[in-house]
């Protein structure tokens, strides 16, 4: 070259027509986001998903959610709460206590409010409103004792028992270690405004926190002259006592804006709204007082259960957030469709139970080794972004094939569907059969479930497209009693216009 020449420096990718683009790999790791365009959400990202959970267990990306272990006898009512208790595990319907066998220990109740509960020495107390009754040895129930208010709401925290939405904003409280002696001055007004009474309590941390309808509080003292509020946070307030929901990780509640965090009481957070504003425009707010949710240990979520659709007066579906991944995903069918939801653990092993807001429905619990809601089959889908190949929305791409990985145990076979470029319906469809391949893995020594055997390896099934396109989303559509682990979408092609 002449002296003093220097080449131009080329990007990493020039568009060149003819040129094949880079392969693009779309996962799904990332959880829902529909907040913001399909075509701008992260690649790992979803534009939209039913009944897949992030694979925590196994070799997989995504998989489907777990399905329902039918636990009692089928109920005349649907199931109101459920509450871990010091002598028994209980949950109510309308009209009855009952334990997870589904044998009445209390039966005739006046009230169908949605109960809630407290354990205190050897009570296990429930409250609706009307009745508050009392059990010391988990198969029988009796008013508590000392003429105690008509509580809504129960809580323990300081060898105190506090009770509250029997009066207008009014928090009220037990002499200290006992739980029927209910002094008169016992007592501090949370709000004394219509709009903004109390709608729940929590002990979280080393404080009781009272929700209310427009914001929280915190209560303390370790005896009754020094009980006072500590903090006042205005603005932010709680729709549901039933969904309410203690973690290791912080403080969840269910708020006008959706599903609220607080981590450390204080600051409070809405991670909906950053994800999945669209889903949460979709629901009926009307209902948001029946909104309940439980965390699950197993996977280390928070899970709600809402009323999808402006109408819509059943619970349909539910909301799993994981607070690690900071990721949302939505389930619907049998297995979202429940009335109560609350956390047991049996047999030294700490479940998430959900119970049926049917009338002819079922106390279950979640069960990764089961397939299928009681019985129906779990049908998911999984939408990746809105893809361009990284070159420019504009300029048009020939599509050559897709590829879909997925780990699976047994044959299955799934729908393959494309969105060309600006579709919101699905426009194209291709039938495909994923197969069980059995794998080895060099350089393990341990020879164990997932290293050899069938269903251990990646099963890649390429589908052969060509297209002409400048935007492209994919949908993977799965209907089978399989637990099938999905890893990604790949496509590939070549520029056609620069």
């Amino acid at each position: 070259k002449p002296p003093g020449f220097n080449m131009p420096r080329l990007a990493p990718f020039t568009q060149i027509v003819g040129q094949p683009y880079p392969a693009r790999i779309l996962s799904f790791r990332g959880g829902v986001n529909n907040s913001i365009s399909d075509e701008d959400i992260a690649d790992n990202e979803c534009a939209d998903a039913r009944n897949f959970i992030p694979d925590l267990n196994n070799a997989g990306d995504v998989v489907k959610r777990e399905g329902l272990n039918r636990v009692s006898t089928v109920q005349s009512e649907a199931i109101t709460s459920i509450h871990q208790g010091k002598n028994a595990n209980y949950f109510t319907t309308s009209t009855t206590v009952r334990n997870f066998a589904g044998t009445s220990l209390a039966s005739g109740l006046t009230s169908s409010g949605e109960p809630d509960w407290a354990t205190f020495f050897d009570n296990d107390i429930f409250c609706n409103g009307t009745e508050i009754q009392t059990s010391t040895n988990g198969s029988t129930f009796a008013a508590l004792g000392g003429s105690p208010p008509a509580f809504r709401y129960l809580a323990v925290h300081n060898n105190f028992l506090f009770g509250a939405g029997h009066s207008l904003g009014l928090l009220r409280w037990a002499d200290i270690g006992t739980v029927a002696t209910w002094t008169a001055s016992n007592g501090l007004t949370i709000s004394n405004d219509e709009n903004n009474d109390i709608i729940g309590l929590s002990r979280f941390r080393n404080v009781l926190v009272v929700l209310c309808r427009n914001s929280f509080h915190h209560v303390n003292g370790f005896s009754t002259p020094e009980m006072s509020i500590t903090y006042n946070a205005y603005g932010t307030g709680c729709t549901s006592h039933r969904s309410i929901v203690v973690t290791p990780f912080g403080l969840f509640w269910w708020s006008d804006s959706g599903p609220t965090m607080s981590l450390d009481g204080f600051n409070v957070e809405f991670p909906g709204i950053e994800k999945i504003a669209s889903t949460l425009a979709g629901l009926n707010k009307d209902q948001y007082d029946l909104v309940h949710g439980v965390w699950n240990p197993q996977q280390k979520r928070v899970e709600f259960y809402v009323f999808n659709g402006s109408t819509q007066a059943t619970v349909n579906m539910a909301i799993y957030y994981y607070y690690n991944d900071r990721t949302f995903w939505i389930e619907d069918g049998i297995g979202a469709s429940m009335g109560s939801s609350g956390l047991a653990t049996v047999s030294g092993e700490a479940r998430a139970y959900v119970g049926s807001a049917s009338t002819t429905g079922y106390l279950f619990y979640q069960d990764p080794a089961v397939l299928t809601d009681d019985g129906t089959v779990i049908t998911g889908y999984l939408d990746t972004k809105r893809d361009h190949a990284k070159t420019d929305s504009a300029t048009i791409k020939r599509m050559r094939s897709s590829e879909v990985n997925a780990v699976i145990t047994g044959n299955t076979s799934v729908t393959f569907g494309a969105y060309w470029d600006e579709s919101v319906n699905i426009s194209q469809t291709w039938p495909v059969t994923l197969d069980a391949t059995e794998g080895f893995i060099l350089g393990v020594s341990l020879l164990g479930v997932g290293i050899l055997g069938s269903g251990a390896a990646l099963d890649k099934e390429v589908i052969g497209i060509n297209r002409r396109y400048g935007r492209v989303k994919f949908r993977v559509t799965d209907s089978n009693a399989l637990r099938t682990r999905y890893r990604n979408v790949i496509h590939r092609g070549s520029i056609v216009s620069a």
